[in-house]
């Protein structure tokens, strides 16, 4: 009896999708495609679980202005930012609420 290749057995082990034709790769990226989008959806969801509804996401220079600073700046500590949102690998934006709350607990 042959073992079905899925998704799953794919992820925990790379070398199956060498089992795989064409047609059912094809499928599989098909697949993946149209569920990307929902996951992303529920995954950058998460990251904001503690904000209250009506959040804004500002762009770099929004966040360089109100922090009297440079959009450089803004972008070398983007990592050390608690409210920067990754929406892809080339999406970068801000918490409004998450930069309020920044500005608020900044020594003085």
């Amino acid at each position: 009896m042959k073992t079905i290749t899925t998704i799953d057995s794919i992820a925990s082990n790379p070398s199956l999708a060498n089992d795989l034709n064409s047609e059912q790769a094809m499928d599989m990226l098909v697949l993946l495609a149209s569920i990307q989008p929902v996951l992303s959806a529920v995954a950058y969801s998460g990251k904001v679980e503690n904000e209250s509804a009506g959040d804004r996401l500002l762009k770099v220079g929004e966040v360089a202005c109100r922090l009297n600073c440079e959009s450089d700046w803004v972008y070398r500590n983007t990592d050390k930012l608690p409210f920067t949102r990754r929406l892809s690998s080339s999406q970068l934006r801000f918490s409004e609420k998450g930069l309020e709350k920044y500005i608020k607990n900044l020594p003085q």
